[in-house]
């Protein structure tokens, strides 16, 4: 613990922090609309082939989370400095990267997400799994874009213009998402298909919107955005993909350890149980995840900013604020995900007279599915501290440059703790889904440990980014 902490110190860190997990707060609310549309929809088969597709969507698009984390990085620094103009080339480089990997991959995407859906044990699952993939596959250069922007808008302590503008989109999805679900609003009704078609038009919606924001006159004025021509930098470009290379590595191995985690869930042999119960509770658990993740991307920006005026000490400390107010959050949060554990995961599971004929998850099977997510809640519910060091404290860490180091514990807690016990503890051990969530809560506390640690040594204050 760091004493004394200054007032100004709490006032600033809550004023970005509270609104940048305000905003991941809304992405919560997006993506649980779209699990509860699709799961009274479609039922059981619906919730895990949306959890199987989205999954893998999350291990190569959230890879170039990396891109955001070094925009912002960079960004933060230069703004710390009073360089707003350098703050601003930073975003451009950052736009022209995205778009160069952004559209190739997803080519790749289109052909190798159903090759993987094919390991899935029912094959309902990876039909619709691959339906409603290949219906978001267009939007994912522009995903990728839209997460350097959010760097940029962060790095410069303005997290409310894309909490604002994410409110949008996020509304325009799930009204598109019901509509097109269901066949409402006047809609045509695609089925899970219309799930992913919201997804991609809401981020065409979204992205034009940022772009109109970034193309008023104040803001190209101070920070002299979109002007490729000028700010294009070759070395700008290389310091931007040399710090984001160790997060990209620690982003797509950890999704791609969270896709393995899944597909160890849907190998478990009871009908697809084990996989809609993970998903379920995924989604319930990410009500902390991402506003922990606001309150590590704050934590992120202001260390940046501060080492940038060259104020080490401060950073420190608004690291640890940030941490403090998102464990609070989060331990509260978690007591409420024992105490409300059955409610919450009904909303999740559609009620037999609702389900339409066809559907693959019968009331017997739905029964079952809601008692292993409860006792999965409970787990998380204990294990929130633990979620809010690694979330935080290695955003606080990896905003210094420490990218290399929070990468390393990131791969040796899924490939060396996680996923062995995940699979030990699911399928020889035939605990199912609750056997790979303990799992899951053992790694965390090995990551946790380690970060902590590298926080409090005083290294990462003297990293140049």
């Amino acid at each position: 613990m760091i004493h004394p902490i200054p007032r100004d110190i709490w006032i600033r860190s809550t004023k970005l922090a509270l609104p940048v997990a305000g905003a991941y707060l809304v992405i919560f609310a997006g993506l649980a609309a779209e699990f509860l549309i699709v799961g009274r929809a479609l039922g059981g088969v619906g919730l895990a082939a949306i959890g199987l597709a989205g999954t893998f969507t999350l291990v190569l698009v959230l890879a170039f989370h990396a891109l955001e984390i070094a925009v912002q990085a960079i960004a933060a620094r230069r703004y710390g400095e009073g360089n707003r103009e350098a703050a601003g080339a930073a975003l451009d480089n950052g736009l022209l990267v995205s778009m160069v990997l952004g559209v190739p991959l997803s080519v790749a995407l289109w052909y190798l997400g159903p090759w993987i859906f094919q390991s899935a044990d029912s094959e309902a699952v990876a039909k619709l799994a691959t339906t409603y993939f290949r219906w978001r596959v267009p939007g994912i250069p522009l995903l990728i874009g839209s997460l350097v922007i959010i760097g940029f808008f962060n790095a410069i302590s303005r997290p409310i213009v894309p909490a604002a503008l994410y409110g949008v989109i996020l509304l325009l999805n799930g009204l598109l998402c019901w509509g097109l679900v269901g066949g409402h609003l006047g809609l045509p009704e695609m089925g899970i298909a219309g799930a992913g078609l919201a997804q991609t038009i809401s981020l065409v919606c979204g992205v034009g919107l940022f772009c109109v924001v970034l193309a008023l006159p104040r803001v190209r004025r101070r920070y002299g955005v979109f002007r490729m021509r000028r700010n294009y930098d070759p070395k700008l470009i290389v310091a931007i993909l040399k710090l984001s290379g160790p997060v990209f590595v620690q982003q797509f191995l950890g999704n791609a350890g969270m896709f393995l985690f899944v597909l160890i869930n849907s190998r478990v042999p009871d009908g697809g149980i084990s996989l809609s119960a993970t998903t379920i509770t995924r989604q319930i658990g990410y009500l902390t995840y991402l506003p922990s993740l606001g309150f590590g991307i704050a934590a992120a920006t202001l260390v940046g900013q501060y080492l940038g005026a060259k104020e080490p000490h401060r950073a420190a400390q608004s690291g640890y604020v940030c941490w403090l107010m998102g464990a609070i959050m989060m331990g509260v949060t978690g007591i409420a995900f024992i105490v409300f554990r059955d409610p919450l995961v009904q909303l999740f599971i559609s009620h037999p007279r609702l389900m339409k004929p066809g559907a693959a998850t019968g009331a017997d099977d739905l029964a079952r599915v809601a008692e292993m997510a409860g006792m999965i809640m409970v787990l998380i519910g204990t294990y929130q501290i633990l979620e809010s060091v690694n979330t935080i404290v290695g955003k606080a860490l990896q905003g210094a440059g420490e990218t290399y180091f929070v990468m390393m514990v990131s791969i040796g807690s899924q490939f060396l703790v996680f996923l062995p016990l995940a699979w030990f503890l699911a399928l020889p051990m035939e605990l199912g889904a609750w056997g790979s969530a303990l799992a899951f809560a053992l790694s965390l506390a090995f990551s946790a440990l380690l970060l902590a640690f590298r926080f409090r040594a005083p290294g990462w204050r003297k990293v140049e980014v």
